[in-house]
């Protein structure tokens, strides 16, 4: 009898601790994967040549300088001199979220659009800073992506690109890593066996976090099931979105040339929205303004076979 009682007990005992570790899994889990991410925290002023980056504290209303350098390095601003857009016209919309030692990262998005013209050009950056809320401090965290997101016509070929920032904590550090996918819609190479127009979206890069800043981890390439996304800031639809909505006449990319393996959310609301019905043969996406139109083109490009 006391044999069984113990056994009972033994039992007993391994299936709580059984569900325990169940349930600290789940919720190891749930608090890996619960990132919050605010984009009414902080804004962004741009006065004359100078950046500041406003925010709410308990002193009231404060506001830092923001180097220049980080936002729009001189040598850079100077090479795009003469172009019919500048990459450089920032949102006074930041992104942020914890990194998970006290700091904040800090998302900055710029974009313009050419407002006429047929080559209908249009780019922009994202640049990631670290915020230390204790000293009210900015450092540097990811700022040499250069152009993230851009679109342009020539020749009758149309070329776009948008990166989207996944953020996770890839390597269990307990500290927020980005990760970046890339879609982009192109003509194929000169010589390649491809003909046409054709989209593919490349596998995502990770940048890990250091005491640097985000550092590429360079030969990873991988997924993981616990990001979250960084959504659009200053614009309702990427590039990408835009192109594609004009030689395939859907959101969906799935029905572009090659099926992504990541879809982002804001592009799914797109595609539970679209009416083709309703829209003509070549009317292109927004992009958030309402006003800029791809023109028409006589034969549109053809598919590569899938």
């Amino acid at each position: 009898m006391k044999l069984f009682r113990s056994a009972s007990a033994a039992l007993l005992l391994g299936m709580q601790v059984f569900a325990c570790v169940a349930a600290c899994g789940q919720l190891k889990s749930f608090a890996k994967t619960r990132t919050e991410v605010f984009t009414d925290r902080f804004k962004l002023l741009n006065k004359g040549d100078q950046f500041f980056l406003s925010f709410h504290s308990p002193k009231g209303v404060q506001r830092i300088l923001i180097r220049k350098e980080w936002l729009a390095p001189p040598a850079k601003v100077a090479e795009e001199e003469g172009d019919v857009v500048s990459s450089f016209v920032y949102s006074e919309h930041v992104t942020s979220f914890p990194i998970g030692n006290g700091e904040l990262a800090l998302k900055f998005s710029s974009y313009d659009i050419q407002p006429e013209g047929s080559m209908q050009a249009a780019a922009g950056r994202d640049v990631f800073l670290i915020f230390n809320p204790a000293n009210h401090s900015l450092r540097p965290g990811l700022v040499d992506l250069g152009i993230t997101k851009q679109r342009h016509r020539k020749e009758g070929c149309f070329f776009a690109v948008i990166n989207h920032f996944l953020v996770a904590d890839v390597n269990d550090d307990g500290l927020k890593d980005i990760g970046v996918v890339t879609e982009e819609i192109r003509c194929p190479d000169e010589g390649a066996r491809l003909t046409g127009q054709f989209y593919v979206q490349h596998f995502p890069r990770w940048y890990l976090f250091s005491l640097d800043g985000w550092k590429r981890e360079l030969g990873d390439s991988s997924w993981t099931d616990d990001y979250v996304e960084l959504p659009l800031v200053g614009i309702s639809t990427s590039p990408v979105d835009f192109v594609g909505l004009i030689l395939w006449h859907s959101y969906d990319p799935t029905k572009w040339t090659t099926p992504p393996l990541f879809i982002p959310s804001y592009r799914k609301e797109l595609m539970v929205t679209e009416n083709p019905k309703s829209r003509s043969h070549f009317s292109g996406s927004s992009e958030g303004n309402g006003k800029s139109r791809w023109p028409p083109t006589k034969n549109p490009p053809a598919q590569p076979n899938r």
